[in-house]
């Protein structure tokens, strides 16, 4: 039988994966169009720079909670953790892609 700490924790590599993937397309190829909240009167260098970084950070953590979890087991406390760290960077995410931050 397999540990459903192992399953969860590749799945949660997996999405952080591709979250990284899209996020180095965005910060690294200036791919700004991928993002959903991109605004086009905003300067795709400052979207690539705050909106990619934001998004290879949210990659980064689900990678890390997925590593977690499986060395170590299922946590409630750092699931939420979780979840809301990204809701906060997903927030700051299109903050950034629809301008904050620009200047003038």
């Amino acid at each position: 039988m397999v540990d459903p700490n192992l399953v969860s924790g590749v799945v949660w590599v997996l999405c952080g994966l591709a979250i990284l993937g899209l996020g180095s397309l965005i910060a690294f190829r200036g791919r700004v169009d991928l993002h959903a909240n991109y605004d086009e009167s905003v300067d795709p260098a400052h979207v690539s720079r705050w909106a990619g970084g934001t998004a290879l950070l949210m990659g980064m953590l689900v990678v890390a909670y997925g590593v977690r979890e499986i060395r170590y087991g299922f946590q409630p406390r750092l699931l939420a953790g979780l979840v809301v760290a990204l809701l906060v960077l997903s927030y700051l995410s299109k903050l950034f892609a629809g301008g904050f931050g620009a200047g003038d």
